[in-house]
C-alpha cells in the first residue's frame, strides 16, 4: 500500500484540519466590504480625452457634467451626473452623453459660440422680418398640402426643393421632416380654435362614436360632435380619436373622456342631450353599455341606434326570410370570388365583350361598411353584362375548350348557368335590381351629414311607398326584361318561358318581408311613442294646414300640444337651467311653432328655440364615424404604424374638417409658430426658459421640440 506524501508545511503522520469554505452569502459581503473600504476608486485623466464634458472633484472625488451645470435651465436636474456621482467606474456616462437634455445643452452652447448664418437679420426688436415671413408662409402651405393629401412628411423636403427650383421663394432653414410634423402643430391649434370655441358656445351637443382596429393593431375609438352655432347653423365635426385600453364599457367610456379632456371640454356632459353609435352590446347594451352608464350620469339623454345600421340589419333580416333573394346573393358571391382572384377569368371576360361589342365591369363584392349601395352595384353590373357572363360560363363548359377547367369549376359553371338561362330568374334579377335601387337611395340618404329624425322619416315613407307600388306593377327595370325577352334575352335562349308571367305573387310577398323589417327596424323613428318621435311636433311637414273652417282650426290650434308636454316633462331639468317653465311653451305652441323657423322671429321665440336646438343637433347616423376610420386607414398605414395617437389626432383632423389648399391661409399659423415662445426662433432662446426660468423641468416632448428647432 502507497502512502500519499505529505503536501508542503505538512507535518508527517499527522492529520491536518480542514479549512472552512465560506457561503456565497459571505463571499458577497467580504466583496462588498472591499469594494467600499480596502479598494480604491480613482478619477483617470484620460476619461477626459473621450467625454469632454466630464469634470471631477478632489474633495468629494466625484465627478460631474460641467455642461450640464453650465446651462442649468435645459440641464436635467435630476441626473447624477447633475448632482455629482461618486468615482466608480465609467457605467452612466454613454446613456448621459445621449440623453436629450444633454443634446440641448451641447447644441445651446454651440448656438452660442458660433450664431448661425441662416437666421441673420431676420429678427428687428424681435419681430418677424417682412421677407422671411412671406418665406415662411410658403413653407406652412407646403407643409399643408403634406398633411392635406395625406401624404408621409419625408417628402417634405424634396417639395420644399420642388418650390424652389420652380420659382417660389422658400427659408434656408427648417427643411427636415421633423420641421414639417412641428408646424402641423401649429396649423392644427389654428385651425381647431374655432371648432372648440363653437363647442364651449354652443348650448347642447350630440356625441357619435364607433370602434374599429387600426394597422397597429390598436383599438381606437373615435368621437364625433354635433351641435348649432348662430353662425355656421348645424355644425357637425370631427374631435378626436383615442386608443382603447379596455375593450368593454368602462374602456370605451373613458376614451371618450379623454378625448373630451384633451380638447379643454371637461364639463361635456352638461351639454349632452343625443348618444348615437351602433348596435354592438358594448354601445347599446341596456345595462351595462356606455349608453346606460352616461344614462345614469345624465338623465335627460337619448341615444339610438344608427339608423344606416339598422337598414342593413333589416334587409339581412329580409334576406333570411326570403330563399329568393339569398339564391341571387350566393349567385353574386360566386361571380366576385371568380374573377376577382382569377386574373385568367378576368381577361377571358373582357375578351368576349370586345367580341360581342358590349361592355361589362368586374363583379363587386357585397360586403362593406354600406352594404345596400354594394349588393346594388353587383346586381346591377350582372344584369348589364348579362350575354358577356352567359357567354363566358358555357365556354367553361364546352367539351371543345381546350385546356379544360377542373372539375369544380365546370360543375359550379353548370350550374351557374341554368340559374341565369332561367326566365323566372332573370325577371327575378331585375325585379330585384328595381327594389334595390330604392333601397340604395334610402341608405345613401342615411348617410348624409345632418339628418335629422324628420327627414329620415319623410325618406323612410317615400322608400316605403316605392316598394308598395313596385309590388303593384313591375318597375322600369322589369319592365324593360320583360319588353326585350320573348323567347331569348340579349340573344341567349331562356328556359320556362311565360308570357303572364310577371312575378305578380313573389313581388308583393318580397316588398311585404322587407316593408315589414324595415319598419320593426325603424320603429322609434316612425312612432310617437318614443321622445325622439314626439320630436316631430316641431317638424313643419306634418302640420295641419289652417282652412276657414272651425275643424281645421281647431287641428291646428290643437297640434302638437301632447307631444309638447311630454318633451317638457323629460327635458325638465334643462329648462330649470335654461330660466324657463313648462307653463311658457303650452298656450302660444301653435303660433310659435308655425312661425318659428323664420330668421325673425327666432329670438322672439326663445323659449321654443330650447326645444328647436335639441331636434337639429340630434345625431342618428355614424355614418360619418364609418368615413373617419377609412380616413384612418389612409393616414395610418403600415409604414405609419408607430403613429401616436396624439399625432394621428391632428393629422386626421386636418385631412377631414381642414380647408381646401386652395382656401389654406397659412398667416395665421406662421404667426402662431413665431409666437409660440416670445423671440422663440432666436437662437438661443426658448419659451421655457424665459426670464425668470420655470419652476419645474421641461418635458420630453419639449426638450424634442427645441432639438427640432436646432437642427
Amino acid at each position: 500500500m502507497f502512502l500519499k506524501p505529505p503536501a508542503p508545511g505538512q507535518t508527517p503522520g499527522k492529520k491536518q484540519k480542514e479549512k472552512k469554505r465560506k457561503t456565497p452569502e459571505e463571499l458577497k459581503e467580504s466583496e462588498r466590504d472591499y469594494e467600499q473600504k480596502k479598494r480604491a476608486r480613482k478619477f483617470q485623466p484620460q476619461w477626459r480625452d473621450r467625454w469632454n464634458w466630464l469634470g471631477y472633484d478632489e474633495e468629494k472625488n466625484e465627478v460631474y457634467c460641467e455642461l450640464c451645470r453650465s446651462m442649468p435651465t435645459y440641464a436635467d436636474k435630476s441626473s447624477p451626473l447633475y448632482k455629482g456621482q461618486v468615482v466608480e467606474r465609467i457605467t452612466g456616462f454613454d446613456p448621459h452623453e445621449k440623453s436629450t437634455s444633454h443634446q440641448v445643452c451641447l447644441k445651446r452652447k454651440k448656438t452660442e459660440s458660433e450664431p448661425p448664418a441662416v437666421l441673420a437679420g431676420v429678427h428687428v426688436n424681435y419681430e418677424m422680418d417682412g421677407v422671411f415671413k412671406k418665406k415662411m408662409e410658403n413653407m406652412f402651405h407646403t407643409a399643408y398640402y403634406v398633411v392635406k393629401k395625406e401624404k408621409p412628411f419625408t417628402d417634405f423636403p424634396d417639395l420644399v426643393q420642388l418650390n424652389t427650383r420652380t420659382g417660389s421663394s422658400m427659408p434656408d432653414c427648417y427643411m427636415s421632416d421633423k420641421a414639417c410634423a412641428r408646424f402641423t402643430i401649429d396649423i392644427y391649434n389654428v385651425e381647431r380654435e374655432q371648432l372648440l370655441s363653437d363647442i364651449k358656445n354652443a348650448r347642447f351637443i350630440s356625441v357619435m362614436i364607433d370602434g374599429a382596429t387600426d394597422c397597429g393593431t390598436l383599438e381606437n375609438e373615435i368621437v364625433y360632435v354635433k351641435f348649432f352655432s348662430k353662425e355656421r347653423g348645424v355644425v357637425q365635426s370631427f374631435l378626436g380619436i383615442e386608443d382603447v385600453k379596455h375593450a368593454h364599457a368602462a374602456g370605451v367610456l373613458s376614451a371618450v373622456q379623454s378625448v373630451f379632456e384633451k380638447a379643454g371640454l371637461e364639463k361635456w356632459k352638461e351639454k349632452v342631450v343625443f348618444f348615437c353609435a351602433d348596435g354592438a352590446a358594448v354601445n347599446m347594451g341596456k345595462k351595462t353599455g356606455v349608453a346606460a352608464k352616461l344614462k345614469e350620469e345624465i338623465g335627460h339623454l337619448l341615444s339610438i341606434h344608427c339608423v344606416a345600421h339598422r337598414l342593413e340589419l333589416g334587409m339581412l333580416d329580409a334576406i333570411k326570410a326570403q330563399p329568393g333573394i339569398k339564391k341571387l346573393q350566393d349567385v353574386l358571391h360566386y361571380l366576385y370570388l371568380q374573377y376577382h382572384y382569377s386574373p385568367k377569368a378576368l381577361r377571358e371576360l373582357r375578351v368576349l365583350a370586345d367580341v360581342l361589342e358590349d361592355k361589362v365591369l368586374k363583379p363587386t363584392n357585397l360586403k362593406g361598411a354600406r352594404w345596400l349601395p354594394y349588393i346594388y352595384k353587383a346586381t346591377q353590373i350582372l344584369c348589364n353584362g348579362y350575354a358577356v357572363f352567359v357567354a363566358h360560363f358555357e365556354d367553361q363548359v364546352s367539351p371543345e375548350r381546350t385546356p379544360q377547367p377542373s372539375p369544380a369549376v365546370v360543375g359550379r359553371a353548370k350550374n351557374i348557368l341554368q340559374y341565369l338561362k332561367s326566365y323566372v330568374n332573370v325577371q327575378f334579377m331585375h325585379f330585384l335590381l328595381d327594389m334595390l335601387e330604392f333601397l340604395k337611395t334610402l341608405s345613401l340618404q342615411f348617410q348624409q351629414d345632418n339628418l335629422t329624425p324628420g327627414e329620415a322619416v319623410q325618406y323612410t315613407e317615400a322608400c316605403i311607398n316605392g316598394l308598395t307600388e313596385l309590388s303593384l306593377e313591375p318597375g322600369e327595370q322589369h319592365r324593360r326584361m320583360l319588353a326585350a325577352a320573348k323567347t331569348a334575352f340579349r340573344g341567349v335562349e331562356l328556359t320556362n318561358v311565360s308570357t303572364d308571367n310577371t312575378l305578380a305573387p313573389q313581388r308583393k310577398t318580397i316588398t311585404e318581408i322587407v316593408t315589414k323589417h324595415i319598419e320593426s327596424r325603424l320603429g322609434d323613428l316612425l312612432t310617437a311613442d318614443s321622445i325622439v318621435g314626439k320630436f316631430s311636433a316641431l317638424d313643419h311637414h306634418t302640420w295641419p294646414k289652417p282652412g276657414s273652417t272651425n275643424d281645421s282650426k281647431e287641428a291646428f290650434v290643437l297640434h302638437g300640444r301632447a307631444e309638447m308636454e311630454a318633451l317638457c316633462h323629460h327635458y325638465d331639468s334643462i329648462l330649470v337651467r335654461e330660466g324657463t317653465t313648462t307653463s311658457e311653451f303650452t298656450p302660444c305652441f301653435a303660433i310659435n311653432s308655425y312661425s318659428y323657423f323664420t330668421a325673425d322671429l327666432q329670438e322672439k321665440f326663445s323659449n321654443l328655440a330650447i326645444f328647436a336646438q335639441i331636434y337639429l343637433t340630434m345625431a342618428i347616423s355614424t355614418a360619418v364615424c364609418e368615413r373617419g376610420f377609412s380616413c384612418m386607414k389612409r393616414v395610418k398605414s403600415d409604414w405609419r404604424s408607430k403613429l401616436s395617437t396624439q399625432s394621428l389626432n391632428r393629422l386626421m383632423y386636418l385631412t377631414i374638417e381642414g380647408p381646401n389648399v386652395q382656401a389654406f391661409n397659412a398667416e395665421k399659423a406662421v404667426l402662431t409658430w413665431w409666437q409660440s415662445g416670445p423671440r422663440s426662433r432666436r437662437p438661443g432662446y426658448t419659451a421655457w426658459a424665459s426670464v425668470g426660468g420655470r419652476k419645474n423641468q421641461p418635458t420630453e416632448e419639449e426638450m424634442e421640440e427645441e432639438l427640432v428647432m436646432l437642427d
